[in-house]
């Protein structure tokens, strides 16, 4: 019964792809808890789950996801980062044997990227998972990101088991933008691999920092502000080629790296690994990146 409600949803997506352009703009914010989304898809209610395909992709909706993740999420990844914040920051391309690590992304290195970010990023790939703390982070991660893959018609394991001498990859990155200045500009995300865009929400606009957030580009092309809806623990969903970025977190403040308060995120994508030839990455919109990596 699994199989038959995944060959349903790729046939509709195909279908749906192949009748309307995609969506560059989002026209409506929805929201749903996420163990809702759970009920649709274990019981395999067609309807409403053609009705969700159809809302992300014909009606350029966006979904917040209530409840995603535990809220104590964010203690894991706080703990995690500091253990890493002790290693040595180092970037590795997405080959068989690399390694976990972190980067710092300011202007100067943001340049060598597909985006343009101001960004402390951890990266994390499944075949390194090991420790306790690793565990307990990818396996609430998991809870919530089969499901996004499973509506996107992709298996709800896909790509997991995957080492980068098999093309594509899941990887797994902690985020923080820091206060005085973390952004993400314009840009939209490839949908070679999972159409589907979601990432954990696990700060809180008012606590953790006081202006800036996540945006999408709106009919005309206003941006349209989500952080204030959001909550840790929610999750926000869409269909990747719609425009979205993050506003500069709290600029008016001097650039802090290593203060905890910050805007915390988890993205989740499955990676073309550096095994593939012209690999696709996400798109800048705004100029500022000269070198796709």
């Amino acid at each position: 019964m699994k199989k038959k409600i995944l060959t349903t949803i790729k046939k509709y997506w195909n279908s749906l792809e192949s009748k309307y352009p995609v969506p560059t703009y989002v026209t409506k914010i929805k929201e749903i808890e996420f163990k809702a989304l759970k009920d649709i898809l274990d019981n395999k209610k067609e309807h409403k789950v053609k009705q969700l395909i159809r809302d992300m992709y014909i009606k350029k909706y966006a979904f917040i996801l209530r409840n995603a993740s535990n809220s104590s999420l964010k203690d894991t990844i706080i703990k995690l980062s500091s253990k890493y914040d002790k290693k040595k920051p180092s970037f590795h391309k997405m080959y068989d044997g690399t390694p976990n690590f972190h980067r710092f992304i300011d202007k100067k290195i943001t340049k060598k990227y597909s985006v343009y970010a101001i960004k402390h990023s951890y990266f994390f790939y499944n075949w390194n998972i090991k420790t306790p703390l690793e565990k307990k982070f990818k396996d609430e991660v998991y809870r919530h990101w089969r499901y996004v893959k499973f509506i996107a018609g992709n298996s709800k394991k896909a790509f997991e088991n995957n080492i980068p001498s098999m093309s594509q990859v899941d990887r797994l990155q902690i985020i923080k933008y820091p206060l005085g200045g973390g952004e993400l500009r314009d840009h939209v995300d490839p949908r070679k691999n999972q159409r589907i865009v979601s990432g954990l929400i696990m700060s809180k606009k008012g606590e953790d920092f006081n202006s800036g957030g996540f945006y999408f580009r709106g009919r005309n092309r206003q941006k349209v502000n989500l952080e204030n809806k959001l909550k840790i623990g929610d999750s926000v969903m869409f269909y990747g080629s719609i425009v979205h970025g993050v506003d500069k977190v709290d600029p008016n403040k001097k650039l802090n790296w290593k203060s905890k308060k910050a805007r915390w995120f988890i993205g989740m994508f499955v990676n073309d690994s550096d095994h593939v030839k012209d690999r696709l990455t996400a798109k800048d919109l705004t100029k500022s990146v000269s070198v796709v990596r």
